[in-house]
């Protein structure tokens, strides 16, 4: 189980780090392999998208970071509710970003992601985007822990939230947390993520 630690909402100085973070425990996902299929440059590509997703996360002071001796080791992207974390042109930074590593699988990435973006539940919810741990620190409790302490905030004001997992192993650990999974979504030529649906729930 996690060790002392402590968890922050991130700030603008904490960028490079989370986002580098983040990079590191996402470089074999399948839905960033999917993304980034070359293995060599995938690092490089992960931390850029990561870079925009943090960026637009803390806009809305929604991003959140473990610390253990000062030096983060997990960290979350989250978006709340009524909010879109790609809003002001957001997307197509992450758009270019694609195209530039896959020039030719323009309609099957477009597919893709508007099968994702179009899968959101239309109620209004927490949605996390991201959660992500040192892989060295991975299997200790630091994702849950991170997570659980935006839900209290989530269930504070009676929110729903949503997550789309991209690895099955992860399933249980969000069922653990509240999750429900309640559609599969199959990428063309990619793996197959599971969108999961928290139920708000009124705290105190």
């Amino acid at each position: 189980m996690a060790g002392h630690f402590d968890i922050r909402r991130a700030g603008f100085g904490d960028v490079r780090e989370l986002s580098l973070v983040l990079a590191r425990a996402f470089d074999e996902d399948p839905f960033m392999s999917w993304l980034f299929p070359e293995p060599a440059y995938r690092l490089k590509f992960v931390q850029a998208w990561m870079r925009v997703e943090v960026e637009s996360a803390l806009a809305m002071d929604a991003s959140w970071v473990s610390l253990v001796s000062d030096e983060i080791i997990a960290g979350t992207i989250w978006c709340p509710p009524g909010r879109d974390l790609h809003e002001g042109g957001r997307f197509n930074q992450l758009w270019y970003l694609v195209l530039g590593a896959n020039p030719d699988r323009t309609s099957e990435l477009a597919e893709g992601l508007s099968m994702i973006g179009s899968s959101h539940p239309e109620e209004l919810h927490f949605y996390l985007n991201t959660v992500g741990v040192e892989p060295s620190l991975a299997g200790q409790g630091h994702g849950g822990a991170i997570i659980r302490h935006t839900l209290d905030l989530a269930d504070g004001g009676g929110h729903p939230c949503y997550l789309e997992s991209s690895s099955s192993r992860n399933v249980p650990l969000y069922e653990r947390l509240g999750f429900e999974v309640i559609h599969e979504i199959a990428l063309p030529n990619g793996p197959t993520m599971w969108g999961m649906w928290r139920e708000g729930v009124r705290s105190g």
